[in-house]
Protein backbone atom coordinates (compact mmCIF):
# COMPACT_ATOMS: atom_id res chain seq x y z
CA UNK A 1 0.00 0.00 0.00
CA UNK A 2 2.96 2.79 1.01
CA UNK A 3 3.58 1.79 -2.80
CA UNK A 4 1.07 2.09 -4.49
CA UNK A 5 0.36 5.83 -2.57
CA UNK A 6 3.90 7.12 -3.72
CA UNK A 7 3.44 5.86 -6.71
CA UNK A 8 0.20 7.99 -7.03
CA UNK A 9 2.14 11.31 -5.19
CA UNK A 10 4.66 10.63 -7.93
CA UNK A 11 2.07 11.16 -10.86
CA UNK A 12 -0.09 13.79 -9.16
CA UNK A 13 3.46 15.76 -9.14
CA UNK A 14 4.30 14.53 -12.32
CA UNK A 15 1.43 16.47 -14.31
CA UNK A 16 1.49 20.11 -15.90
CA UNK A 17 -0.71 22.85 -15.00
CA UNK A 18 -4.45 22.71 -17.22
CA UNK A 19 -4.75 25.47 -19.96
CA UNK A 20 -6.97 25.33 -23.30
CA UNK A 21 -3.41 24.57 -24.99
CA UNK A 22 -2.01 21.74 -22.91
CA UNK A 23 -3.25 17.94 -23.14
CA UNK A 24 -5.81 16.70 -20.46
CA UNK A 25 -3.35 14.73 -18.20
CA UNK A 26 -0.02 15.89 -19.31
CA UNK A 27 3.08 15.41 -17.21
CA UNK A 28 6.12 16.82 -17.76
CA UNK A 29 7.50 15.03 -19.74
CA UNK A 30 5.16 16.52 -22.91
CA UNK A 31 6.19 19.84 -24.68
CA UNK A 32 4.71 21.90 -27.94
CA UNK A 33 7.31 21.70 -30.43
CA UNK A 34 5.30 23.88 -32.85
CA UNK A 35 2.08 26.30 -33.00
CA UNK A 36 0.27 23.59 -35.37
CA UNK A 37 0.75 20.77 -32.22
CA UNK A 38 -2.64 19.42 -30.63
CA UNK A 39 -4.49 20.97 -28.91
CA UNK A 40 -5.02 24.09 -29.89
CA UNK A 41 -5.35 27.61 -27.82
CA UNK A 42 -9.23 28.57 -29.35
CA UNK A 43 -7.44 32.20 -30.05
CA UNK A 44 -5.30 30.04 -32.33
CA UNK A 45 -8.15 28.55 -33.67
CA UNK A 46 -9.44 31.47 -34.30
CA UNK A 47 -6.87 32.99 -35.81
CA UNK A 48 -6.98 29.93 -38.70
CA UNK A 49 -10.87 30.49 -39.36
CA UNK A 50 -10.75 34.48 -40.08
CA UNK A 51 -7.69 33.92 -41.63
CA UNK A 52 -9.03 32.11 -44.73
CA UNK A 53 -12.50 33.56 -44.36
CA UNK A 54 -10.78 36.93 -44.49
CA UNK A 55 -8.27 36.47 -47.45
CA UNK A 56 -10.77 34.75 -49.29
CA UNK A 57 -13.42 37.32 -49.01
CA UNK A 58 -10.71 39.98 -49.90
CA UNK A 59 -9.70 38.21 -52.55
CA UNK A 60 -12.83 37.66 -53.90
CA UNK A 61 -14.23 41.44 -53.59
CA UNK A 62 -11.03 42.75 -55.40
CA UNK A 63 -11.42 40.25 -58.09
CA UNK A 64 -15.36 41.57 -58.83
CA UNK A 65 -14.00 44.51 -58.70
CA UNK A 66 -11.38 43.87 -61.52
CA UNK A 67 -14.06 42.14 -63.17
CA UNK A 68 -16.23 45.15 -63.13
CA UNK A 69 -13.74 48.08 -64.00
CA UNK A 70 -11.48 45.80 -66.35
CA UNK A 71 -8.48 47.89 -65.78
CA UNK A 72 -5.06 47.08 -65.87
CA UNK A 73 -3.99 49.27 -62.71
CA UNK A 74 -6.62 47.01 -60.93
CA UNK A 75 -5.49 44.21 -62.10
CA UNK A 76 -2.24 44.71 -60.73
CA UNK A 77 -3.01 45.55 -57.50
CA UNK A 78 -4.94 42.12 -57.68
CA UNK A 79 -1.92 40.88 -58.19
CA UNK A 80 -0.04 42.35 -55.75
CA UNK A 81 -2.60 41.64 -52.94
CA UNK A 82 -2.30 38.07 -53.55
CA UNK A 83 1.61 38.40 -53.31
CA UNK A 84 1.30 40.32 -50.09
CA UNK A 85 -1.07 37.18 -48.72
CA UNK A 86 1.01 34.61 -50.19
CA UNK A 87 3.69 35.98 -48.41
CA UNK A 88 2.10 36.34 -44.91
CA UNK A 89 0.84 33.03 -44.94
CA UNK A 90 4.42 31.88 -45.32
CA UNK A 91 6.15 34.26 -42.45
CA UNK A 92 2.58 33.05 -40.25
CA UNK A 93 3.75 29.33 -40.75
CA UNK A 94 7.17 30.03 -40.32
CA UNK A 95 6.79 31.78 -36.70
CA UNK A 96 4.73 29.02 -36.23
CA UNK A 97 6.70 26.11 -37.12
CA UNK A 98 10.51 27.89 -35.87
CA UNK A 99 11.53 26.11 -33.07
CA UNK A 100 12.57 28.36 -29.96
CA UNK A 101 13.55 25.93 -27.54
CA UNK A 102 16.71 26.34 -26.02
CA UNK A 103 19.68 24.56 -27.30
CA UNK A 104 20.50 23.56 -23.98
CA UNK A 105 17.55 21.85 -22.91
CA UNK A 106 17.03 19.82 -25.94
CA UNK A 107 20.14 17.78 -24.66
CA UNK A 108 19.01 17.21 -21.22
CA UNK A 109 16.74 14.69 -19.55
CA UNK A 110 13.59 15.92 -18.02
CA UNK A 111 13.10 15.89 -13.82
CA UNK A 112 9.83 13.85 -14.04
CA UNK A 113 9.25 14.59 -10.23
CA UNK A 114 9.58 18.50 -10.18
CA UNK A 115 5.95 19.74 -9.09
CA UNK A 116 4.53 22.96 -10.38
CA UNK A 117 3.47 25.58 -8.15
CA UNK A 118 0.96 28.30 -8.96
CA UNK A 119 3.04 31.87 -8.66
CA UNK A 120 6.50 30.05 -7.94
CA UNK A 121 8.79 30.49 -11.01
CA UNK A 122 10.18 27.34 -12.51
CA UNK A 123 13.72 28.26 -12.96
CA UNK A 124 15.12 29.20 -9.70
CA UNK A 125 16.04 32.79 -9.13
CA UNK A 126 19.42 31.90 -7.42
CA UNK A 127 20.99 29.13 -9.52
CA UNK A 128 19.12 29.65 -12.40
CA UNK A 129 18.48 25.72 -12.48
CA UNK A 130 15.46 24.71 -14.62
CA UNK A 131 13.44 22.60 -12.55
CA UNK A 132 11.81 20.78 -15.56
CA UNK A 133 14.61 21.17 -18.17
CA UNK A 134 17.66 20.31 -15.63
CA UNK A 135 19.51 22.82 -17.16
CA UNK A 136 21.47 26.27 -16.14
CA UNK A 137 19.44 28.81 -18.15
CA UNK A 138 21.22 31.72 -19.88
CA UNK A 139 20.06 35.82 -19.51
CA UNK A 140 17.02 35.97 -21.43
CA UNK A 141 15.73 32.35 -20.83
CA UNK A 142 12.43 31.18 -19.81
CA UNK A 143 10.54 28.24 -19.08
CA UNK A 144 7.24 28.79 -20.75
CA UNK A 145 4.21 26.79 -18.63
CA UNK A 146 1.86 26.90 -21.56
CA UNK A 147 4.42 25.04 -23.97
CA UNK A 148 6.17 23.29 -21.20
CA UNK A 149 10.03 24.25 -22.15
CA UNK A 150 12.37 26.54 -21.70
CA UNK A 151 12.62 29.31 -24.31
CA UNK A 152 15.88 31.20 -25.33
CA UNK A 153 15.61 35.36 -25.47
CA UNK A 154 11.57 35.12 -24.85
CA UNK A 155 9.44 37.71 -25.34
CA UNK A 156 6.22 36.46 -24.79
CA UNK A 157 3.69 33.42 -25.61
CA UNK A 158 1.04 34.47 -28.01
CA UNK A 159 -2.04 32.41 -27.97
CA UNK A 160 -3.39 33.22 -31.79
CA UNK A 161 -0.34 31.64 -32.94
CA UNK A 162 -0.40 29.23 -30.27
CA UNK A 163 3.52 29.01 -30.01
CA UNK A 164 6.00 31.22 -27.94
CA UNK A 165 7.82 34.39 -29.39
CA UNK A 166 11.29 34.65 -28.70
CA UNK A 167 14.90 35.13 -30.23
CA UNK A 168 14.39 32.44 -32.94
CA UNK A 169 11.64 33.83 -34.24
CA UNK A 170 10.94 37.18 -33.11
CA UNK A 171 12.30 38.90 -36.35
CA UNK A 172 10.00 36.63 -38.44
CA UNK A 173 7.03 37.50 -36.16
CA UNK A 174 7.18 41.11 -36.79
CA UNK A 175 7.69 40.75 -40.48
CA UNK A 176 4.45 38.99 -40.96
CA UNK A 177 2.90 41.62 -38.57
CA UNK A 178 4.19 44.32 -40.95
CA UNK A 179 3.31 41.91 -44.24
CA UNK A 180 -0.46 41.39 -42.71
CA UNK A 181 -0.90 45.26 -42.04
CA UNK A 182 -0.03 45.92 -45.07
CA UNK A 183 -2.73 43.24 -46.52
CA UNK A 184 -5.23 44.32 -44.75
CA UNK A 185 -4.53 47.75 -45.74
CA UNK A 186 -4.65 47.14 -49.24
CA UNK A 187 -7.82 45.11 -48.62
CA UNK A 188 -9.84 47.85 -46.78
CA UNK A 189 -8.93 49.99 -49.86
CA UNK A 190 -10.22 47.95 -52.49
CA UNK A 191 -13.12 47.06 -50.56
CA UNK A 192 -14.12 50.38 -50.04
CA UNK A 193 -13.46 51.36 -53.43
CA UNK A 194 -15.58 48.01 -54.47
CA UNK A 195 -18.59 49.83 -52.24
CA UNK A 196 -18.17 52.96 -53.56
CA UNK A 197 -18.89 51.47 -56.91
CA UNK A 198 -21.37 49.63 -56.61
CA UNK A 199 -23.25 52.74 -54.99
CA UNK A 200 -22.06 54.64 -57.64
CA UNK A 201 -23.48 52.60 -60.42
CA UNK A 202 -25.32 49.73 -59.10
CA UNK A 203 -27.23 48.58 -62.42
CA UNK A 204 -23.19 47.98 -63.40
CA UNK A 205 -22.23 46.18 -60.51
CA UNK A 206 -25.31 43.90 -60.65
CA UNK A 207 -24.16 43.04 -64.12
CA UNK A 208 -20.65 42.50 -63.26
CA UNK A 209 -21.63 40.32 -60.11
CA UNK A 210 -23.78 37.77 -61.97
CA UNK A 211 -21.05 37.50 -64.83
CA UNK A 212 -18.37 36.38 -62.22
CA UNK A 213 -20.56 33.93 -60.84
CA UNK A 214 -21.31 32.36 -64.02
CA UNK A 215 -24.99 33.59 -65.08
CA UNK A 216 -25.73 33.67 -68.82
CA UNK A 217 -29.23 35.08 -68.21
CA UNK A 218 -29.61 38.22 -65.70
CA UNK A 219 -32.16 38.11 -62.82
CA UNK A 220 -34.25 40.28 -62.25
CA UNK A 221 -37.26 41.38 -59.44
CA UNK A 222 -36.94 40.32 -56.51
CA UNK A 223 -33.99 37.39 -56.54
CA UNK A 224 -31.58 40.50 -58.65
CA UNK A 225 -32.07 42.78 -55.23
CA UNK A 226 -31.74 40.26 -52.73
CA UNK A 227 -28.58 38.91 -54.40
CA UNK A 228 -26.97 41.93 -54.43
CA UNK A 229 -28.24 43.51 -50.96
CA UNK A 230 -26.84 39.78 -49.78
CA UNK A 231 -23.43 40.44 -50.98
CA UNK A 232 -23.32 44.12 -50.17
CA UNK A 233 -23.97 43.09 -46.29
CA UNK A 234 -20.94 40.45 -46.82
CA UNK A 235 -18.77 43.56 -48.35
CA UNK A 236 -19.83 45.31 -45.24
CA UNK A 237 -19.07 43.17 -42.80
CA UNK A 238 -15.19 42.65 -44.48
CA UNK A 239 -15.16 45.91 -44.25
CA UNK A 240 -15.87 46.37 -40.20
CA UNK A 241 -13.61 43.18 -40.18
CA UNK A 242 -10.94 44.59 -41.97
CA UNK A 243 -11.29 47.55 -40.32
CA UNK A 244 -11.18 45.75 -36.68
CA UNK A 245 -7.78 43.78 -37.98
CA UNK A 246 -6.03 46.51 -39.09
CA UNK A 247 -6.40 48.71 -35.71
CA UNK A 248 -5.16 45.69 -34.01
CA UNK A 249 -2.20 44.80 -35.75
CA UNK A 250 -1.66 48.99 -36.00
CA UNK A 251 -1.43 49.04 -32.18
CA UNK A 252 0.88 45.56 -31.93
CA UNK A 253 3.01 47.08 -34.21
CA UNK A 254 3.04 50.35 -32.18
CA UNK A 255 3.74 48.45 -28.72
CA UNK A 256 6.25 46.67 -30.15
CA UNK A 257 8.05 49.67 -31.67
CA UNK A 258 7.51 51.06 -28.33
CA UNK A 259 9.56 48.56 -26.52
CA UNK A 260 12.50 48.76 -29.11
CA UNK A 261 12.58 51.85 -28.43
CA UNK A 262 12.62 51.03 -24.55
CA UNK A 263 15.36 47.99 -24.91
CA UNK A 264 12.84 45.96 -23.46
CA UNK A 265 10.81 42.65 -24.30
CA UNK A 266 7.08 41.95 -23.86
CA UNK A 267 7.29 39.48 -20.23
CA UNK A 268 9.80 42.74 -19.14
CA UNK A 269 7.19 45.07 -19.79
CA UNK A 270 4.29 43.39 -18.33
CA UNK A 271 6.03 42.85 -15.38
CA UNK A 272 6.01 46.67 -14.85
CA UNK A 273 3.45 48.43 -12.33
CA UNK A 274 0.87 49.63 -14.04
CA UNK A 275 2.18 53.24 -13.35
CA UNK A 276 5.63 52.48 -14.72
CA UNK A 277 4.00 50.98 -17.82
CA UNK A 278 2.64 54.32 -18.69
CA UNK A 279 5.44 56.36 -17.84
CA UNK A 280 8.55 54.16 -18.79
CA UNK A 281 8.59 56.28 -22.60
CA UNK A 282 9.21 59.07 -20.88
CA UNK A 283 12.27 58.12 -18.55
CA UNK A 284 13.87 56.12 -21.10
CA UNK A 285 17.02 57.61 -21.96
Amino acid sequence: MPAASDTSTLVAERRIPEASSVPAGATVFWARRHGFQWPWDPLFALHCVATVMLAGGFTLALALHVHANGSRAWAMVLGGEVLLLAVALALDAAVILRNVEAREAQAQARNGAYEFRRGVAVIDVVSSECGVCCMRAKIGTRHCKLCNKCVAGYDHHCRWLNTCIAAANYRLFMAFVICALLYMLLALVCCLRAAACAASDLPRFRHALWSAIGAEVLPTGPLAAITVTGFLLVLATFILADAAVLLGLALLLAFHVRLWWLDMRTVDYLALPHRLRTTSSWLAT
